[in-house]
């Protein structure tokens, strides 16, 4: 018997996969297709092994399709969304509303990839400036999406009367290619056109953070993770209210220049995340977090956790 052979076994991680919609949507349809497409992507939402998602209007003289995208967990998780009843029986009601049939792009991922990483941008945009705002992302997200590597941008409305904070979750397939279009000149020359449209901007990394997630915690012990589709929902949850919370207190500092207050945002989000946040939500999570692989219910509960807890914040946020 060979024990060796069990431990030097090596353990991918799958990697997101992708699928690109695309619809021509008839005239007289427009509204039937955007509750139809609103359907799909709730479905999506709480389908096991979601990922992320987005849809993109027509740009009048550029795209006259609708582009939905759809992000799962591995290319199983995937299959299984493809194949699911719920999603055929909407898809069949979104082709009734097309002038022709619709096109799918799957985009399958490569499970010996390195784990996709994100950069989360928040945003106060000045007052009268939010149609420049959406045009400027918008041309963000367009120069963006040219740059090898990247997967998508999830985006997040302000909510309440107290605070204004958009929130862009950038993701890209490995820290190079992120890096490529932090450092690109097209991307410094956007940061210029976006800094008399807001008041403050605030950029948080989010990877490598396996730290946050040590669920192995005696002395000699080996440091353990969780997948990282764990660590990202596990991110968000504790991200949102944190960005939340900070953007009551950014009057403190509005006098600052944007560098400091920019500055500031940083340290008391990764202390807060680092030292108070993320220890007490992994050890809430810590069922889930460290749930061995194929344990159904302990992935049915966590995501529900998740979800809820999510869906519950942004109740509480838009009340204030």
């Amino acid at each position: 018997m060979n024990n060796d052979s069990t431990a030097s076994r090596t353990v991918h991680v799958p990697q997101p996969a992708t699928a690109i919609a695309s619809h021509l949507v008839r005239a007289d349809k427009a509204d039937e297709y955007f509750k139809a497409q609103t359907a799909i992507t709730d479905a999506a939402r709480k389908f096991p092994g979601f990922v992320g998602t987005e849809v993109l209007g027509p740009i009048p003289g550029l795209q006259a399709e609708w582009v939905a995208i759809f992000r799962l967990e591995s290319n199983q998780a995937m299959k299984r969304w493809l194949d699911s009843p719920e999603r055929a029986q909407l898809a069949a009601r979104i082709e009734a509303y097309l002038s022709e049939p619709s096109r799918l792009l799957l985009l399958a991922s490569d499970d010996n990839a390195e784990p996709p990483v994100a950069m989360v941008f928040t945003h106060r945009v000045a007052k009268g400036k939010v149609a420049d705002y959406l045009a400027w992302r918008r041309k963000a997200i367009e120069a963006q999406a040219h740059y090898p590597g990247y997967l998508a941008t999830d985006f997040f409305k302000p909510h309440g009367t107290f605070q204004n904070e958009w929130v862009d979750i950038v993701r890209y397939r490995s820290v190079d290619d992120l890096n490529r279009w932090m450092e690109s000149e097209e991307r410094q020359s956007l940061l210029k056109e976006l800094k008399p449209i807001v008041e403050s901007m605030h950029a948080h990394p989010v990877t490598g953070l396996e730290g946050w997630f040590a669920l192995s915690r005696e002395t000699g012990a080996t440091v353990s993770a969780p997948p990282p589709w764990k660590q990202a929902l596990a991110v968000l949850f504790a991200l949102y209210p944190t960005v939340m919370v900070l953007s009551f207190l950014n009057p403190l500092w509005r006098n600052l220049s944007f560098a400091q207050s920019m500055l500031i945002g940083n340290i008391l989000s990764v202390t807060l995340l680092t030292y108070l946040v993320m220890p007490r939500l992994s050890r809430l999570l810590n069922f889930w977090l460290a749930a061995p692989a194929h344990d159904w219910k302990n992935e049915a509960l966590g995501l529900s956790t998740v979800a809820i807890g999510l869906a519950l914040f942004v109740l509480i946020f838009q009340a204030l």
